[in-house]
């Protein structure tokens, strides 16, 4: 196949915003340190260290970065290529988050191959196809329509307020409901254990303050709640097949090009 996947790097200086726009192409994107918002018509998603999106072309959105900035590698599409990728074209989305760190394991073999950027891969590469399988992989038991409203809500300030401190008690006790009920509507709506939500956000956490200012990896896996240093090492390297020494050298090898100015008037980029 010809090689129409590109991959490059971007970075965004704190509090950098991007009023409402749209690309020509579908994107694929992980990030790799800092934060970020992205607002599709009336719904935000917050997303932080190993959260990785895809958006299709044509779709209106709107971002802002944190107050430490962002950075990103994103995986560029020509319009029309992904959907025929797909056993199951249905499984193609229009904009979509993923906070799962296994996800974000084939995105990583990608770019740790990168020597340069931008580089290109080919569609039926072997880890841009587990990055799809992965990407577009769904509960044996998918609940119908969508979360109630205090679910959602609570899911969401996890993603921007979760500390160390927080258990399934403080969850539940914040949503007002009892934590045998909590427990069970994130795995109909979410199709993971509670506990597992949990320790996804314990590692998101711990990466990010890894990566982020000049923490020590030691200060990083303390900061989240690991016993130590081993346990955040052996954590990460179960979810994403890297160390956190590894995916520091991994993020600092990359040339990012700085975005401080989004594209207004809602043309493609």
């Amino acid at each position: 196949m010809t090689a129409v996947v590109t991959l490059a790097a971007d970075q965004y200086p704190a509090g950098t915003r991007h009023t409402p726009h749209q690309h020509d192409t579908v994107q694929l994107s992980i990030v790799l340190a800092g934060r970020v918002a992205e607002t599709v018509g009336r719904v935000t998603e917050q997303a932080s260290a190993l959260s990785v999106v895809c958006k299709a072309a044509g779709v209106m959105h709107a971002d802002q970065f944190g107050p430490a900035g962002a950075r990103l590698a994103r995986l560029t599409l020509p319009h029309g290529v992904l959907a025929p990728l797909l056993d199951d074209p249905q499984r193609a989305t229009e904009w979509r988050w993923t906070h799962d760190p296994t996800v974000a394991m084939p995105f990583l073999r990608l770019i740790g191959r990168a020597a340069q950027q931008p580089c290109t891969v080919a569609p039926d590469d072997a880890d841009f196809l587990d990055l799809l399988a992965a990407f577009t992989a769904r509960p044996a038991r998918q609940a119908r329509g969508h979360p109630p409203a205090w679910l959602d809500r609570t899911i969401r300030d996890l993603a921007v307020s979760w500390t160390s401190q927080h258990g399934v008690g403080d969850v539940a006790r914040h949503a007002g409901v009892h934590p045998v009920y909590l427990a069970r509507c994130v795995r109909r709506w979410y199709g993971i254990s509670v506990g597992n939500m949990l320790r996804e956000l314990r590692l998101r956490t711990a990466v990010a303050h890894s990566i982020d200012g000049d923490h020590s990896v030691s200060h990083a896996a303390h900061a989240a709640g690991y016993a130590d240093e081993s346990h955040f090492n052996r954590a990460m390297h179960a979810a994403t097949g890297l160390t956190p020494g590894r995916y520091r050298a991994l993020v600092r090898t990359l040339e990012f090009t700085v975005r401080r100015h989004g594209p207004t008037g809602g043309l493609p980029r």
